[in-house]
C-alpha cells in the first residue's frame, strides 16, 4: 500500500532514556526552541489536562500557562498517540541516546521521562498507529515484515505481548492517512485515506465507507462518532463532525486563514466542544467551542509563546 498522496503534497523492558546531563531530572520548561517543522502526532494525555505535539525534536505540551518544552529525551517520535494514562509511539532515538533504533512500540506513562519498549524493539519504525483512548487497544499498519508481524494491519489487546492480523476485507484505498481507534470499543478503528473513509466495527475484518467523501487527510473517532478532514472541489480544507447511526454531518467551521490541509485533529476528553487542529504547514488552532472561535498557538512551524 503505498503512503498518503497528500503527505507528498505539501515484552515490557523499562528504559530509562540517555541525556546530555544524567543528573538533569525530566521536566516540561520554558520553551527554549520554538520552532516545530517536523510534527508527527498531537493529542492529550494524563486525562486530558495538556495538549502535547510529537515532533522530530522531542515534546511539547500546552496548558494554561501556555507552551512548555521537555528538557531532554528529544527523540524523533513517530506514529505518536496519547491516552488516558500516556501515550503509545514508535520513531528513533535522539543523538547520544542509548536507545535502540528505531523503537518499535513503546510506552511512557510519565509524559516521556521513561519508556516502556513493548515489542519489536530495534526492529520496526510504525508511521501508522492508532490508539484507544480508554481501552489502550493499539492498530498499526506494519510497512516493515517481519518472522512476527505480517505487512499490513495488525492489533494488539494487550500492550504489545499477542497480535493479530485484520483481513481488510472491503478496504478498497490504494492510500492511507492514519489510523484512528474508538476512545473505549476496542474493535472500532476508521481509516482515512485519498479514496474516502472506512469504518470497521470487527477489529479490522471487515470496512465499509462511511460516505462520499474523499481526500480524507485525517480521521478521529469520539465516543459517539467523530471528526475528518477533507479538501473540497476548491481545494479548500474542511472539517466534518459525524454522528453514529445519522447520515447527517455537521461542518465545523475552520479559521479563514487556514489554506493548508489538516494534518492532526485531536478532542478534549474533558470538553466535547474542544479541539485542537494541525495543517500541513504546521500551523495550530484551538476551539473552545465547536468552531465558534479560534486560538491560533503555532503559525507556519513556530509556536505562539507570548501567552
Amino acid at each position: 500500500m503505498k503512503k498518503p498522496l497528500l503527505g507528498m503534497l505539501l515484552g515490557g523492558l523499562l528504559i530509562l532514556s540517555a541525556c546530555s546531563n544524567k543528573d538533569e531530572s525530566f521536566s516540561y520548561e520554558k520553551v527554549t526552541n520554538p520552532e516545530v517543522n517536523h510534527i508527527h502526532g498531537t493529542g492529550y494525555s494524563n486525562e486530558g489536562a495538556e495538549f502535547f505535539i510529537a515532533s522530530h525534536a522531542g515534546l511539547y505540551a500546552y496548558g494554561k500557562d501556555g507552551w512548555k518544552e521537555s528538557n531532554r529525551e528529544k527523540n524523533d517520535y513517530m506514529g505518536f498517540l496519547p491516552t488516558e494514562d500516556g501515550f503509545f509511539a514508535s520513531g528513533h532515538p535522539a543523538v547520544n541516546s542509548d536507545l535502540k533504533n528505531p523503537f518499535g512500540l513503546m510506552k511512557s506513562t510519565d509524559k516521556g521521562a521513561t519508556f516502556e519498549q513493548l515489542a519489536f524493539y530495534g526492529e520496526i519504525d510504525f508511521h501508522y498507529l492508532g490508539a484507544g483512548y480508554n481501552s489502550n487497544a493499539v492498530y498499526v499498519f506494519n510497512e516493515t515484515p517481519t518472522a512476527d508481524l505480517k505487512t499490513g494491519l495488525n492489533y494488539t489487546l494487550d500492550e504489545g505481548q499477542s497480535w493479530t492480523a485484520s483481513k481488510m476485507d472491503g478496504f478498497s484505498a490504494t492510500t492511507l492517512s492514519n489510523l484512528a481507534v474508538h476512545p473505549s470499543s476496542e474493535e472500532i478503528l476508521a481509516i482515512g485515506s485519498q479514496e474516502g473513509l472506512f469504518v470497521s466495527t470487527d477489529y479490522g475484518a471487515t470496512f465499509k465507507k462511511l460516505n462520499d467523501a474523499t481526500s480524507v487527510t485525517y480521521v478521529t473517532l469520539t465516543e459517539y462518532g467523530g471528526y475528518y478532514s477533507t479538501i473540497n472541489k476548491q481545494e479548500e480544507p474542511v472539517l466534518q463532525k459525524f454522528t453514529v447511526g445519522e447520515t447527517e454531518e455537521s461542518d465545523i467551521p475552520l479559521p479563514e486563514e487556514v489554506r493548508s490541509p489538516v494534518q492532526f485533529i485531536a478532542t478534549s476528553p474533558e470538553n466535547p466542544e474542544e479541539l485542537v487542529v494541525t495543517t500541513f504547514d504546521n500551523s495550530i488552532y484551538k476551539t473552545s467551542d465547536a468552531g465558534a472561535t479560534w486560538n491560533q498557538l503555532a503559525n507556519a512551524g513556530k509556536l505562539n509563546t507570548s501567552d
